[in-house]
């Protein structure tokens, strides 16, 4: 029996090296955790209906159960007996498994402790708990919870639930009859006695005849002969546990179970002895132009120990002279971060070269030429797959699947040689047809690119970090003292998984999973520059942080910036209370040519674009200058030439609202010798948006030219005019036919902001078609236009006024909609009345004759306080919180007696000790 033990493992060991190994997982391996075992679940129904202690069969019982007293008691009597047990954590026995890290886990268990662990490691498993989880799933490591979760109320316990399992797990038995027939099964946590255990022997026997791949059971509990050999002969070889010295009892259970899974090796990569075989067990690795450290360290055999990432080194007396190994050496150098690794010490800086293969199609997969790139590297996943270079062969042909996602059609793609179009079916063929490298190297495929071990790992390790930077900022600014490496580490892991990526051209920057470690790490440099900014108070104590950063770096702009969600990254810079961000200076040179390149590359091929190209072209623009808008600028006059090439297109509006905005924050830092190259750029800008008929998408950004506008005519002793011919083209046009006069609305909002802005002849020319307008027919008129006019001071429309009055007074007096509106039509009617009483349009007697003046009081605390005279402190804290106090005193405390009130009320909140006093950044 030894002896047959002893070939067990090894088997099974071979199962885990050539990763064909599934474990199914039965309920004595929660057990260890304090959950309640089967025979104790059958016992809870046993009592409540009073049947005897003979009675056995624990399917009936728990049908009987069902039967008596129906789904829904059903359910709440089981989950009211795991409920105890919610806080259950995973035991020794789920470490094991997850450090086997087998192909597949199957689990007849409900509860989530797998689930829990998983959580916790690197290893990721697919879980699939009903049929429907399996067509969103992707081929790589499974978790099935063959009978059901206990959540999705789908569990599998009662006779009825057997005997109709695979009708009602039909997906499911169909994965897991088609797995065992290509792996080695392993079954942990069950009894040969098991009614569970027997119905899973008997699907295999069912479906296979014997014909699956050879399955162990191991077993805490005694076996007579007759039975091994039953089961053995049915393709089951029982594995039993060693008994105590003097066999008076077994061991414990969970400790039995944790000791034959150390034998279980997850790694069975011979420990070399020489250079030699240490590259013999590393050379696969060699296809690939970067590996991570950890990869490296994984398949060495070797036991190695970090002093940190970059340095790795035995505690072995003899050394293996790895430095007089060239071929070793060269990789090191030129393939991973190691520093140091044995006896090996890096003399070369890190500069890592980019797969020759694969840069073509890798090239234009970066410029955004999807469709060119997919062909190239179907082309040369062909010649590849027929010259037998397989890691090239295996990542363009990833490369093919995962750009097809970007694309509308490829029709026009090539056919792949092997005329195999399933990349797992050639993963699984290589695997079990190619040599010990072939092997090695289709493996680490599917696990680390395919499968995306290689960004999920790196995920985990920036999250775990993240978390230690979040707190040690919170620790520094409460007075405590820091002493790690966290940032550091952390700018490895993200350096390691960009190198990969690049060197290896690995086409994934357009999905959301490698997008959010991007944000993750931003995060973590936020944190790090946040501390750069935070003054303690209380000099002299040993209050000092080790994560800080006083600027991000130009390998940080160029590895973040096209992927990072802005959206995110602002709410980021707001909860760590950062309003700018500092960038090295060749950093913010590269964003502000980076922002230049792709606005001359949209103006120059905008018509001969691709339509994909166009829109990632112009996403990338969107990113980089919004990026720029988070950015604190020595000098904001850089902007200005990135105006004066800037494209004037669709879906260009919003990223121009933001360089717009940056020069409009920093008005006065305007350099006097920019102010007539500024209004030539406005006057160009103009011109394109009326060229192209884009009048209704810039209309947002004519607010920003006319706050320009009025900084440089200010500033300014020689009149500047905008004169945007092609405007006036229009307008004439519209002039010179009277039946065109009401194409005049569509310039609403470029009038109103623009219009005093215009030279003398655009002005003439827009009062012109002002007067034709207001003589034509009630019907035609628009009065959101005439009263937008008016707002702007364009023209009076007089004798519209009563019109205009009446329209409003209108809509403020309209019931409210069942319906919310955006933006609500009485609140704009009120809002508008009182633009027009301040700017003298109408007299505050002419409203009252129409209006009701109490029957808006509430709506806006600028009328409260300015036509109903209500100086409350309830309409005071609304204007400091819409204003500021400051804002809102010298905006509304037109008179000594008005200040009064301000500074009476801000008095009260200090005695009420209602004011707080926050110590600002010195920024």
């Amino acid at each position: 029996m030894d002896s047959m033990k002893k070939l067990a493992i090894r088997n099974i060991n071979d199962a885990v090296k050539n990763d064909s190994l599934i474990m199914f997982v039965g309920a004595g391996v929660s057990a260890n955790s304090g959950l309640p075992k089967w025979s104790e679940l059958i016992d809870e129904f046993k009592s409540d209906l009073k049947l005897g202690k003979d009675e056995s069969n624990y399917l009936k019982i728990a049908q009987y159960y069902y039967d008596e007293v129906g789904k829904q008691k059903y359910f709440q009597k089981i989950t009211s007996i795991f409920q105890p047990h919610i806080n259950a954590r995973p035991n020794k026995i789920h470490d094991q498994i997850f450090r086997i890290t087998p192909r597949h886990i199957i689990t007849t268990n409900y509860d989530l402790l797998l689930e829990s662990k998983m959580n916790s490691t690197i290893s990721k498993y697919e879980v699939i708990k009903k049929d429907m989880d399996i067509p969103y799933s992707k081929a790589g490591h499974y978790l099935i919870k063959m009978h059901g979760d206990l959540k999705e109320k789908n569990i599998v316990l009662k006779e009825d639930d057997y005997l109709d399992y695979e009708n009602n797990f039909y997906m499911i038995s169909t994965l897991i009859k088609a797995l065992i027939m290509n792996n080695t099964v392993l079954f942990i946590g069950y009894s040969l006695n098991d009614s569970t255990f027997n119905s899973i022997f008997r699907m295999i026997q069912k479906g296979f005849k014997g014909n699956a791949q050879k399955a162990y059971f191991f077993t805490v509990d005694k076996q007579n002969t007759a039975e091994i050999e039953y089961y053995k002969k049915k393709g089951i070889q029982v594995i039993i546990s060693e008994k105590q010295s003097g066999g008076e009892k077994q061991r414990d259970a969970g400790r039995c179970t944790v000791d034959f899974l150390k034998q279980i090796n997850s790694d069975t990569t011979l420990k070399p002895t020489t250079s030699k075989q240490l590259w013999n067990n590393i050379s696969f690795l060699n296809g690939l132009y970067f590996i991570d450290t950890n990869d490296v360290v994984k398949y060495t055999g070797l036991t190695l120990f970090p002093s940190n990432k970059l340095n790795w080194s035995s505690r072995e007396a003899d050394s293996l002279n790895i430095v007089q190994n060239k071929d070793i050496t060269e990789f090191l150098e030129t393939k991973t971060l190691f520093n140091k690794f044995e006896d090996f010490n890096r003399t070369k800086k890190y500069q890592f070269k980019q797969n020759p293969v694969l840069s073509e199609g890798y090239k234009l997969y970066k410029e955004n030429r999807y469709e060119d790139a997919q062909k190239k590297f179907r082309e040369i996943a062909n010649k590849a797959f027929i010259q037998q270079d397989y890691w090239n062969y295996l990542i363009a042909e990833f490369n093919v699947k995962n750009i097809l996602l970007l694309l509308e059609n490829s029709d026009s793609l090539s056919k792949p040689t092997n005329d195999i179009d399933d990349l797992d079916k050639v993963v699984t063929s290589l695997s079990s047809n190619g040599d010990t490298q072939t092997r090695k190297s289709c493996i680490f495929f599917r696990d680390e690119i395919k499968h995306w071990g290689f960004i999920n790992k790196q995920a985990f390790k920036i999250n775990n970090l993240l978390d230690e930077l979040r707190y040690e900022r919170v620790n520094y600014q409460s007075g405590g003292l820091n002493i790690n490496s966290n940032l550091q580490n952390a700018q490895i892991e993200f350096r390691s998984l960009m190198a990969f990526i690049k060197a290896n051209c690995i086409c994934v920057f357009q999905y959301e999973e490698f997008k959010e470690v991007v944000n993750r790490y931003f995060e973590c440099l936020l944190i790090a520059y946040d501390n750069s900014n935070y003054h303690p108070n209380r000099i002299g104590e040993l209050n000092t942080a080790s994560s800080i950063i006083n600027n991000l770096s130009l390998n940080d702009v160029k590895d973040i910036v096209p992927y990072l969600d802005i959206k995110n990254a602002k709410t980021l810079m707001k909860n760590y209370e950062l309003s700018k961000i500092k960038l090295e200076k060749n950093a913010v040179e590269y964003l502000l040519t980076k922002i230049s390149n792709l606005s001359q590359k949209l103006q120059r091929r905008n018509n001969f674009y691709d339509r994909n190209q166009l829109i990632n072209d112009r996403n990338q623009l969107i990113n980089y200058i919004s990026f720029l808008s988070m950015v604190k600028l020595d000098d904001i006059n850089v902007i200005i030439p990135l105006l004066s090439n800037y494209p004037i297109i669709v879906g260009s509006v919003s990223p121009l609202g933001r360089m717009l905005t940056i020069l409009v924050s920093g008005k006065n830092l305007i350099k006097v010798t920019n102010y007539e190259k500024l209004i030539k750029i406005i006057d160009s800008h103009l011109n394109k948006i009326i060229k192209k008929s884009l009048i209704e998408s810039f209309n947002d950004n004519f607010r920003l030219y006319a706050l320009l506008m009025q900084k440089l005519t200010d500033n300014n002793s020689k009149q500047l005019f905008i004169r945007a011919d092609s405007l006036g083209e229009k307008l004439s046009w519209i002039n010179n036919n009277s039946n065109k006069l009401t194409k005049i609305v569509d310039y609403k909002y470029l009038l109103f902001y623009l219009y005093q802005y215009f030279d003398q002849d655009l002005k003439k020319l827009v009062d012109q078609i002002l007067v034709k307008y207001e003589k034509l027919d009630c019907s035609k008129l628009d009065l959101h236009f005439i009263e937008t006019l008016v707002m702007g001071k364009v023209y009076t429309f007089d004798s519209k006024k009563k019109m205009i009055l009446n329209f409003e007074i209108k809509n403020v007096n309209k019931k409210p909609e069942q319906t919310i509106l955006y933006p609500d039509p009485r609140k704009q009617a009120i809002s508008d009345l009182f633009r027009l009483i301040q700017q003298g349009y109408f007299t505050l007697n002419e409203i009252k004759e129409k209006l009701n003046l109490q029957t808006i009081r509430g709506t806006f605390p600028e009328v409260d306080w300015t036509l109903l005279n209500d100086h409350s402190e309830q309409v005071i804290l609304k204007l400091v919180k819409g204003y500021t106090f400051s804002l809102a005193r010298k905006k509304f405390g037109t008179s000594e007696e008005k200040k009064k009130y301000f500074d009476d009320w801000l008095l009260k909140q200090g005695r009420e000790n209602k004011i707080k006093y926050f110590d600002k950044n010195p920024e």
